[in-house]
């Protein structure tokens, strides 16, 4: 069988960045990651864990002792390098400037920069195609997305997409709809977290009221039929993180993990890492457990990976870029 296409629509670039250089800069910082007695449980999943906050705890503990702009410039380029290592052949890789600049004061801006810098770094040693989607913070309000997005907009050619994520329970999809048009009017790609910590409702109001086109996670769906309908009929692809969806219990367990029914239905799906380095996965393994542990034929897998292929937002022959 030829080589599936290895592309990743769903990767966090604070939970890629590799264990061991994280705690090089926590022990230069004199950060509490340096002195904790087991640090990869605090940088890890297992199957300990409870739901979605604990999951990302260790998503976002190590962004505070990266301090410098040439922090996340090496950041950056050591997730490319890793990428391509991996043996991906299209990368898009989404952070949040407002998050990094609240852990380390650094202006969400120069977050920008040193990211691009990093990822130009990268890409002046192997080839791979690059997008960067920029993350806005829900729980931030309204208000905040809108200054979020204005950081994303001052670098628009450096980024093909935009994201929220957050508490989808707590702030309404429809108070993030100005944000949204004004990102689809510089014609940046649409995504949203939905349908991962709340239910199918979250995925419809990601759909009614920012009108994205593609949603992250979006495991929930399975619970509507109506909605599984939509989103084939529109063609709009779900970013499935197999193991980190069980980890963060948006599904049960891999055997039950919806990926084998929504495919069956019609929708759109892709499997994703999510947080590569939190998840302790690569995405060929993400793939080879969907086929081991939820029943998903070569054949499904094959279709699987190249829908990720058609729904990426990252353009041919892209660097970093919109």
């Amino acid at each position: 069988m030829n080589r599936l296409p290895l592309v990743e629509l769903h990767r966090h670039l604070e939970g890629s960045v590799r264990t061991s250089t994280i705690l090089e800069i926590a022990r230069r910082e004199g950060h509490h990651l340096a002195a904790a007695p087991r640090p990869r449980d605090l940088l890890v999943a297992d199957d300990s864990l409870d739901g979605l906050l604990p999951y990302l705890d260790r998503v976002d503990v190590a962004a505070s002792a990266f301090t410098r702009e040439d922090d996340w410039v090496r950041a950056a380029r050591e997730v490319v390098l890793d990428a391509y290592d991996e043996g991906l052949d299209v990368l898009e890789l989404r952070f949040s400037p407002w998050f990094v600049s609240s852990q380390t004061a650094l202006a969400p801006e120069a977050v920008v920069d040193a990211v691009t810098e990093g990822v130009r770094l990268a890409l002046d040693v192997v080839e791979l195609r690059v997008g960067l989607v920029g993350i806005m913070l829900r729980d931030l309000g309204p208000d905040a997305a809108l200054s979020q997005l204005a950081t994303i907009l001052s670098r628009r050619d450096q980024f093909c997409a935009i994201d929220i994520a957050g508490n989808e329970a707590g702030f309404a999809a429809e108070l993030f709809a100005p944000a949204y048009a004004t990102a689809r009017e510089e014609g940046l790609h649409l995504t949203a977290h939905a349908g991962e910590g709340a239910g199918p409702e979250s995925v419809w109001a990601a759909i009614k009221h920012l009108g994205v086109e593609r949603v992250g996670h979006g495991v929930r769906a399975v619970e509507d039929p109506r909605l599984m309908d939509h989103l084939a009929e529109h063609g709009i692809a779900l970013e499935l993180c197999f193991t980190s969806n069980v980890q963060t219990r948006a599904a049960a367990s891999f055997e039950t993990h919806p990926v084998k029914v929504l495919h069956e239905r019609g929708v759109p799906v892709t499997l994703n890492t999510d947080n590569p380095r939190v998840s302790g996965v690569t995405l060929a393994q993400e793939h080879e457990t969907a086929r081991l542990r939820a029943g998903l034929s070569d054949d499904q897998l094959a279709a699987i990976a190249h829908q990720a292929l058609v729904s990426t937002f990252v353009p041919p022959a892209s660097a970093v870029a919109g």
